[in-house]
This record gives C-alpha cells, structure tokens and sequence, in this order.
C-alpha cells in the first residue's frame, strides 16, 4: 500500500470516527451504521473495512478519546493545571454519548476493552493527578479513583433522565464534582 493510499485510509478513519461520534450523539447507539458512512462520506465497504460492526466503531471511539486526553496532557505546559480542564472534557465527551461504555460492558470482549482502556487512561492521569495534588490544586484526600468514580456517576445519571433535561444535569453535575474535587472549580 503506497504512503497516499495509507493517507486516504487513516483520513477515511478519523472521518468515520468523527461521523460515529455525531451520529451517535444526535441519534442514539442503534442507528443503522449506514448513516455513520454517509455522514462521513465514505461508502459502506469503507466503514466496514475499518469497523466490522458497531462493537469496533464503539471500542475505537473511547480508545481516540484516551489517546486525545494522553495528547492534551502531553501538550500541555503544566499538566497538573490541566487536570480540571481533562476532568470535564471527559464529563462532556461522557454526556454526549450516554450509554456507550454500558454498551460495550455488555460483552466480555467489551469489558477487557474497557478494563485495558480504564488502566491506560490511569497511568495518563496519575502523574498529572499526583502534581495537582502537590500544587494544593485539588482538595484532601482526592484521589484518581475520585475521578474514575465521578465520571461513573454521570455516566449513569445520563441514562436516567430524559434527553431534554441532560444538558442542565450535566452542567449541574460537573459544578458539585467539580467543586467536591478541586479547590477552585470553573465547571460551573
């Protein structure tokens, strides 16, 4: 395969992950996949090359999220001022799909996934957490499972409302973690 035809593919993904998380967010996990393709316009065949079925498009989706927030940190001039910054936009990519990592616990395949997922999203967190920790950025006792638990508890409270009332619970849930977590919290 030549460097342009290499090119095409990795655009044809990061096209049909962006798709998946549009589609997703505006019509709910079930669609047919047929739409993802369309909105990323590419053809089925492509879609099906790169995710042979909605278990692959979900597992890539969260693996592109952890490797955005490893970049983030990566790039970020102080990490330890970042980790509030991280914490919500985890809030928000959580939110805008609300079910996905229930979707993908609902299979043994999906869980490894997860657990794999979980273990390197903690090792990119834990040196940044630990350096907010030390800058008195974050209030006593705050753990990284803290965060890990407050993200859960989105998470579930979004599949517990109704799709009009999740952008003000959402709000409202980042402000209490937010302010439960760090010691001047923006997410309100």
């Amino acid at each position: 395969m030549g460097v342009t035809q290499r090119q095409d593919a990795q655009r044809n993904r990061e096209l049909l992950l962006e798709a998946g998380e549009q589609v997703f967010r505006e019509h709910g996990l079930h669609v047919p996949l047929q739409l993802i393709a369309e909105r990323a316009g590419v053809g089925r065949g492509t879609l099906y090359r790169h995710f042979p079925d909605r278990d692959h498009l979900a597992r890539a989706m969260l693996e592109r999220r952890v490797d955005l927030i490893e970049q983030r940190l990566a790039a970020a001039p102080d990490p330890a001022r970042s980790v509030e910054e991280v914490f919500l936009w985890i809030a928000d990519t959580l939110s805008a799909i609300p079910g996905l990592h229930s979707y993908l616990a609902s299979t043994e395949a999906g869980r490894t996934i997860l657990a794999q997922l979980n273990q390197q999203l903690r090792g990119v967190l834990a040196g940044p957490v630990e350096a907010a920790r030390a800058q008195g950025l974050l209030r006593p006792g705050v753990t990284l499972d803290d965060f890990v638990y407050g993200w859960a508890m989105i998470e579930g409270a979004m599949l517990a409302v109704p799709a009009q009332e999740r952008p003000r619970m959402i709000a409202r849930a980042k402000a209490l973690l937010g302010s439960a977590l760090f010691t001047r919290s923006s997410g309100e």
